[in-house]
């Protein structure tokens, strides 16, 4: 399953150079815009960019297109142990389109629609009797929803995400969840950045994933964290 969630994500982020490469403007730093707050020979309050790339290591990587005003695009796949109520190995991953709204000068709203699958890793006991242990079978799924980030200043960004999952399993097994999956996915991403022009940024973000199956249900509360780099 593992190279499952590669051949799905090579493909897209081979893309997003080329997406990159469309958002290019004849500027001396092309892809940032620095807010009016900032008074001259002041340090700028907000920089925006049109970019970002992020990695946790070999088992969280992202791209997301966050140019404000402008068509969205993510593409995102991970895999992790969630904390409850199981120490379940969960993986996703999921592509995403929409649109950057951009409000206030410090809120950015992104109403998006997708797909993915998930897959609970965790071998469950499916015959009392002989003591025989199978994983559920991966979950197919579309998405909608929305992502909300407000800047309340150049060092600290709070979030809330919301998505709605509605699949099914890709095969069924003696152990399923049965036909149709519906779900939801809420996150608050926590996001501090650094670095020169703020390119940098670090992200913890809390998450609860429901799913619900005519055959079982299943809930997981973990966290994600991924290294950013906007441009």
């Amino acid at each position: 399953m593992k190279n499952g969630y590669l051949k799905f994500l090579v493909p897209v982020m081979l893309m997003m150079p080329l997406l990159a490469h469309t958002d290019e403007v004849a500027q001396s730093d092309s892809n940032v815009s620095v807010k009016a707050e900032s008074k001259p020979n002041e340090t700028p309050a907000f920089y925006e960019y049109h970019n970002r790339m992020a990695v946790f290591g070999p088992f969280h990587q992202a791209y997301e297109r966050i140019k404000t005003d402008a068509f969205y695009v993510g593409v995102e796949a991970w895999l992790l142990s969630t904390i409850a109520p199981h120490r379940d190995t969960l993986g996703e991953a999921e592509i995403r389109f929409g649109y950057n709204f951009f409000y206030n000068s410090r809120d950015h709203v992104t109403p998006f629609v997708g797909a993915g699958v998930i897959h609970d890793f965790r071998e469950h006991r499916v015959n009392e009797r002989f003591y025989h242990y199978r994983s559920r079978p991966p979950v197919v799924y579309g998405v909608f929803g929305m992502l909300y980030d407000h800047e309340f200043n150049r060092l600290f960004n709070l979030g809330f995400n919301v998505k709605g999952l509605i699949g099914g399993p890709v095969k069924k097994k003696t152990l399923d969840w049965g036909s149709p999956v519906v779900g939801v996915d809420v996150a608050i991403p926590i996001t501090f950045r650094f670095g020169y022009k703020r390119h940098w940024d670090f992200r913890i973000e809390p998450f609860y994933i429901y799913l619900h199956g005519s055959q079982t249900s299943q809930n997981y509360f973990g966290g994600r964290s991924t290294i950013g780099y906007r441009f």
